[in-house]
């Protein structure tokens, strides 16, 4: 039997969609929104994405599972061929995820240059 795999809402609009808002959402959470090191953000940048690689994995199971295909059983049968399908495809949602993640970081970055901008104004140097 031939399946079509078709693009849905929730296999793939409400997924990328969750992705798109954590990559807004994790940055605030995980950089300080007082930092004035372009080091500190990128570490907080760089989690984040490793955070969205892992819960776009983790989606990758449920979506799979989801629409009938044995996706847990599969890591039982092959760990390392199941871990990469999920991983590539979790990885493929970058394509999504890391432009908006971009402009979360370009943003943070002109916080960060502001922040020390003041400081110099101020004499705080």
């Amino acid at each position: 039997m031939f399946v079509i795999d078709t693009i849905g809402f929730w296999n793939t609009l409400v997924p990328l969609a969750a992705l798109g808002l954590l990559a807004v959402l994790l940055p605030r959470v995980l950089v300080d929104r007082e930092t004035r090191s372009h080091g500190k953000l990128l570490h907080g940048i760089a989690l984040t994405a490793a955070f969205l690689v892992a819960i776009g994995f983790m989606i990758s199971i449920a979506v799979t599972q989801m629409r009938g295909f044995e996706a847990v059983g599969h890591f039982e049968i092959d760990p390392l061929g199941a871990a990469w399908v999920h991983l590539r495809l979790s990885l493929m949602t970058a394509i999504v995820w890391g432009p908006v993640l971009g402009l979360v970081w370009f943003g943070q970055a002109q916080g960060v240059e502001a922040r020390r901008g003041q400081d110099i104004a101020a004499g705080d140097r």
